[in-house]
């Protein structure tokens, strides 16, 4: 559950919690509705002076019980995902205190200041930048490191490429992808 709600944009987290919300209420009022419904075993018509009184059969009444418990169970479950996303964005944004001005860290320093494991470290980083609450930062898995995109290596020099989709020339920085400042195809430096 926890991959597909870091998927939200975080612009829309907050309202699909509220939203999550107010539908749990009502889902909570109608389940309340359908439980009296229920809990009705008998009825009375007629007029105020003569009435009648009949027993209403529990194979009429039980689909109000299934009805309410099943709109408790979904009032629940909203509930639920609504508090799981609120934790969820409250917990990543440590991550953010600690990017702030970093050109890159290692994942398992990273682990170490917040008391968690590197797995769950991979998994929370990942989890912002799908969602877009870090959009300057990506996870470089072959030296586990989380790494600004405007860091620039102190060992690495430019070099100009020839885009091979519009023949343009561009400057890149040596293991930095960019794209092609005239047609926006990713330039890739060939090794030799």
């Amino acid at each position: 559950m926890r991959g597909v709600l870091s998927r939200i944009p975080v612009r829309l987290q907050k309202p699909v919690a509220k939203g999550l919300l107010v539908a749990a209420f009502f889902a909570a009022d109608f389940g309340a509705l359908n439980v009296m419904g229920f809990s009705k075993s008998t009825e009375t018509s007629g007029w105020l002076w003569w009435q009648e009184t009949t027993e209403i059969p529990l194979s009429e009444r039980l689909p109000y019980l299934v009805t309410g418990v099943g709109l408790f169970a979904v009032a629940v479950i909203c509930v639920a995902v609504a508090i799981r996303l609120i934790t969820l964005q409250g917990s990543l944004k440590k991550y953010s205190a600690i990017l702030t001005g970093i050109e890159s860290i290692p994942v398992q320093k990273l682990a170490d200041i917040t008391n968690s494991s590197a797995r769950k470290v991979y998994g929370d980083i990942e989890a912002m930048i799908g969602s877009g609450m870090i959009s300057d930062f990506y996870l470089d898995h072959s030296i586990e490191q989380v790494v600004s995109k405007k860091y620039v290596p102190k060992t690495s020099h430019k070099t100009v490429i020839t885009c091979s989709g519009c023949g343009g020339n561009t400057e890149i920085i040596v293991g930095i992808t960019r794209p092609c400042t005239y047609c926006g195809e990713p330039l890739v430096l060939e090794r030799r």
